[in-house]
């Protein structure tokens, strides 16, 4: 007999896959229930509607990063004191955890970011409320810390800034492995952090 939990990763990982090549919308329950060898009754219990299932595959992935990242700006902040942590410090809290959760080890990373991708350029109204309650809380513990280690920009220069910012990193997480000409050598996962982690605060520090 199938463990539950077996059954509900199976579900998990086929509707992540269908839904990054074809989009939300375009994918049916049975679609799923086929590509995860399952039938309609395993879906309705794991989760009920597919908008519970499309949270859920969103959740899997989105929620253990922003933990982290969450964990680590508690860590840099208390270790920094009243002075507050320095912008580099800032977006490697950011930029890390992602960078680890898409590590080769990672399973389904490399379909989740398919998935963001595609969704990110075809929004919809229940996408991005889910989206906003997974990011905002981050959002705004990082505006914080921002606003704190650059005095001198506006709140809309810190979006903006930061906004580009997650632009590097998910264009990256989407196109690892591919569009690199045979000249560049690859990385690996801590030198493109420290690359990258330069690259935004150059960016955070232009006039």
């Amino acid at each position: 007999m199938t463990e539950p939990g077996k059954t509900r990763s199976r579900i998990l990982d086929a509707a992540e896959l269908l839904f990054g090549e074809r989009g939300l919308d375009r994918v049916s329950i049975r679609d799923i229930t086929r590509g995860a060898r399952v039938n309609l009754a395993a879906i309705n219990y794991h989760f009920g509607t597919k908008q519970d299932l499309i949270a859920a595959v969103f959740e899997r992935r989105i929620v253990p990063v922003n933990k982290a990242r969450l964990a680590a700006l508690d860590a840099i902040e208390k270790s920094a004191g009243k002075r507050g942590p320095k912008v580099e410090t800032i977006l490697e809290a950011f930029i890390r955890p992602a960078l680890e959760g898409s590590e080769p080890a990672s399973k389904g990373s490399v379909a989740f970011s398919k998935l963001f991708g595609r969704c990110l350029s075809e929004p919809g109204p229940g996408l991005e409320a889910l989206l906003k309650r997974q990011f905002e809380p981050l959002m705004d513990r990082m505006d914080a810390a921002l606003r704190k280690a650059l005095p001198h920009l506006s709140r809309s220069d810190i979006y903006w800034r930061l906004k580009f910012t997650y632009g590097a990193l998910h264009h990256w997480m989407l196109t690892k492995d591919t569009f690199r000409p045979a000249r560049v050598q690859s990385v690996d996962a801590e030198a493109l952090a420290r690359k990258l982690i330069a690259f935004a605060a150059a960016g955070f520090r232009a006039p």
